[in-house]
């Protein structure tokens, strides 16, 4: 009888190591699977005068490929990656607008510096004046677009913003309903079901690909303890904290990011403290690369239409008027936080517009008292204003007049040079109105010596230390240099990514051509199994027929 039992444990066996070999094959191109590995045993025996006799082989289990430190040097690999190529990808949209050599703002203002030298030839030309009045509203069109191009940038970054934070939360639901289903197999068996676990994992590398994590795993059961790159839990068992994703008090354009502790406190995300992930380029993206373009661009409008204006009131149009403004500038305007308790606004005024900075200020209204408000610049610099005899604040080339009754705590945020490339618009109704001459003397039709001077403008030094066209070449440069820097920190992560995934692979991945020997190799077993049984089954029955 022991031949037959030893029989039908191989039998056993190799049907089983079939099984698992056969599951392998058909996943082998299934996404997240991870190799499966009988584990066979000797089934023990009996120890004899004549000698120990096996009672077999015996299954102890099934064991899945898988290797916890590489797993996780896969998903930081993967977190650092998705940060830069989602980063990479929006500011590469501002290079090619920007990069554009045959239409862009540089290109147009010389285009207008050439049309007024025209014109300085010929002052009364109708033609020459018609033509420096297009290339006006030619450059004032580009800056427009240039604009507009950025706002649907930042349209679609919070778009994307709003839409990863769907999928962080739906990542975490689905880990914490995995956890509990692990959870309860293993109370029940004391096993790990290796599909869970494969289904676990593969939420983990969606979830790193989205916000960086870290990862704490419970051995015994399999659950899974995710906490953010900053510390904060995500989900811890069957339980799960969220984010939510809503428009800023202080900015309504400005999608804000905050984290749900599992009271249902919302807490507002440091986001420069999630810096890896989808999120995390996402956040760098809108929060430098897309405000610095955006305020470049906005400074270079202001300097640029201002300084014409400048030149053109100080001469005289072909009828002998006093030239007006060339280009018109529409003035900075605060963004009331919409948690203020009063009903104060503020009035925003150009004082000094080659002293205007193109940042982000801050507006506090601290209660009543000779310093009643708190002015912060972007770096958190504090700002003293020069008061006015009507309370109006003064600084960096602005001039603030708060009007209504502001309450303590009231918050305004402001940019002096916001919206000005947006907003800019040829104010002149014809090339007559264009100030070619220093003199109201309308016989003196030769006389171009105030468009001498706005020809001059080419050459000055307007923003910063940069002239008009060093200036556009400067955000030019800026968004290149920060494009391949990306690039080729983009192109190390994604090798080091590749190269992590591979071996991920090689501990975890199906290999087909192996696993069809394994499957020969089985099938002999199995074969050589049922031999056993048949020399078993006519030893039986040899014994029976013993009359």
């Amino acid at each position: 009888m022991n031949l037959m039992y030893l029989a039908q444990s191989g039998l056993s066996a190799a049907q089983s190591s079939l099984n698992v070999v056969g599951n392998n094959l058909n996943n082998a191109y299934t996404v997240g699977y991870s190799r499966q590995n009988i584990i066979l045993g000797e089934a023990g025996g009996k120890t004899t005068a004549n000698g120990f006799f096996g009672y077999g082989v015996q299954v102890n289990g099934v064991k899945r490929a898988y290797d916890a430190f590489i797993n996780n040097q896969l998903r930081g690999a993967q977190t650092e990656y998705s940060a830069l190529s989602s980063r990479y990808e929006q500011l590469s949209q501002i290079d090619n607008m920007l990069g554009d050599k045959s239409n862009n703002v540089s290109v147009s203002i010389n285009n207008i510096f050439g049309a007024l030298e025209k014109m300085s030839s010929d002052p009364v030309s109708m033609a020459a004046r018609q033509e420096a009045m297009s290339q006006f509203k030619a450059t004032a069109y580009q800056f427009q677009s240039s604009s507009r191009t950025l706002n649907g940038l930042e349209k679609s970054t919070n778009t994307q913003i709003n839409q990863t934070v769907n999928d962080i939360n739906s990542c975490a639901k689905e880990l914490a309903t995995v956890n509990a289903a692990l959870y309860k197999i293993h109370a029940q068996t004391g096993g790990q079901p290796a599909d869970l676990l494969d289904q676990r994992d593969l939420l983990l590398n969606k979830l790193s690909n989205l916000v960086g994590v870290t990862v704490d795993e419970n051995q015994l059961t399999g659950e899974v303890k995710v906490s953010l790159s900053n510390g904060l839990p995500l989900v811890n068992g069957d339980r799960t904290c969220l984010f939510e994703a809503t428009p800023s008090a202080a900015n309504p354009a400005r999608l804000e990011v905050s984290y749900i502790d599992a009271s249902g406190n919302p807490i507002k995300l440091d986001e420069e403290k999630i810096s890896s992930g989808k999120l995390g380029g996402l956040f760098k993206f809108r929060n430098e690369d897309l405000i610095d373009a955006r305020n470049q661009l906005n400074q270079l409008a202001l300097q640029m239409a201002n300084r014409f204006n400048e030149v053109n009131t100080a001469g005289f149009d072909i009828d002998g008027e006093a030239g007006g403004d060339i280009f018109t500038i529409a003035d900075p305007s605060a963004l009331v936080n919409r948690n203020n308790q009063g009903d104060a606004s503020l009035d925003i005024s150009f004082s000094d517009i080659p002293q205007v900075k193109a940042q982000d200020y801050t507006v506090v209204y601290q209660g009543p008292g000779a310093n009643d408000w708190l002015i912060t610049d972007s770096s958190g610099r504090e700002i003293t204003p020069d008061i006015g005899s009507q309370g109006e604040l003064s600084f960096d080339g602005i001039t603030i007049q708060p009007q209504g009754t502001p309450e303590a705590g009231d918050s305004f945020i402001l940019n002096p040079v916001g919206g000005v490339a947006e907003n800019i618009a040829v104010a002149i109704s014809s090339g007559d109105k264009i100030a070619a001459s220093s003199s109201a003397d309308i016989e003196e039709e030769s006389n171009n010596e105030n468009i001498k001077d706005m020809i001059a403008i080419k050459n000055e030094t307007l923003v910063g230390k940069a002239t008009l066209t060093e200036a556009y070449a400067s955000l030019v440069s800026s968004v290149g240099s920060a494009v391949n820097s990306l690039e080729g920190n983009k192109d190390v992560a994604e090798n080091v990514y590749d190269q992590l995934a591979e071996q991920q692979q090689n501990v975890a991945g199906v290999d087909p051509t192996e696993e069809y020997l394994y499957m020969q190799m089985y099938t002999q077993y199995y074969q050589a199994n049922a031999q056993v049984l048949q020399t078993a089954t006519t030893i039986f029955d040899a014994l029976l027929n013993i009359r």
